[in-house]
């Protein structure tokens, strides 16, 4: 439907944690997960390259929930294209629900796949680097005993949050929303490294080991 340089016309401005870089870890989770679920690999190639691409908007306060911005110009795009209306919709959804907190669930294999690639990609190592870029572009803490903020109001975006207390608020739970199995097995792996990472980090700036 489109190439990865066509997409990436699409991004500008968009933070280490959500920028293009994400896009291709993305993609390349998404088509494993495809391939391995039997599922549309050309609806779930387009959803994954185009599901942030007004991220950035949203971040910088120039639009909504860029999950839903992006559903609705990614249908522009490729109906422009010439794409069935069917499938530029079926891209769309993907796009749609491919968020974590977001208000549309995913109904499509293709969907499914898109929200839990997406999700692979905050945890393991990669999530550590990514939990951290996004607190070290906020000038918080590297790790904090105080319960933060955000354990009673989700807000990351506040002084007192960490990426150690992200990983309690949200990363933690994220295994438990993963929808296929083949991510599932991922996810699992994943969560046991950083569950490990957060626990050491907390026994080293303890003095313990």
């Amino acid at each position: 439907m489109l190439t990865i340089d066509e997409a990436k016309t699409y991004y500008h401005g968009a933070e280490s944690a959500h920028d293009f870089d994400h896009v291709l870890r993305v993609l390349a989770l998404a088509e494993r997960l495809a391939r391995a679920e039997s599922a549309d690999l050309a609806i779930v190639r387009a959803a994954a390259l185009l599901h942030d691409m007004t991220r950035a908007d949203e971040d910088a306060g120039r639009g909504g929930d860029h999950a839903q911005t992006a559903a609705m110009r990614a249908r522009e795009i490729l109906l422009a294209r010439g794409v069935a209306p069917e499938r530029a919709g079926a891209v769309a959804h993907a796009i749609a629900a491919h968020r974590f907190r977001g208000s549309t669930a995913p109904q499509t294999l293709e969907a499914k796949i898109l929200f839990d690639a997406d999700k692979l990609d905050s945890l393991g190592a990669i999530g550590v680097a990514r939990a951290y870029a996004v607190s070290g572009a906020l000038n918080q803490r590297l790790w904090s005993a105080t319960a933060p903020d955000a354990v009673a109001t989700r807000e990351q975006h506040n002084s007192n949050h960490t990426a150690a207390a992200e990983f309690v608020v949200k990363l933690s739970k994220v295994r438990e929303r993963i929808f296929t199995a083949t991510a599932r097995q991922i996810a699992e792996e994943r969560h046991a490294f950083m569950a490990e990472f957060f626990a050491r980090l907390e026994r080293e700036v303890k003095g313990e080991i």
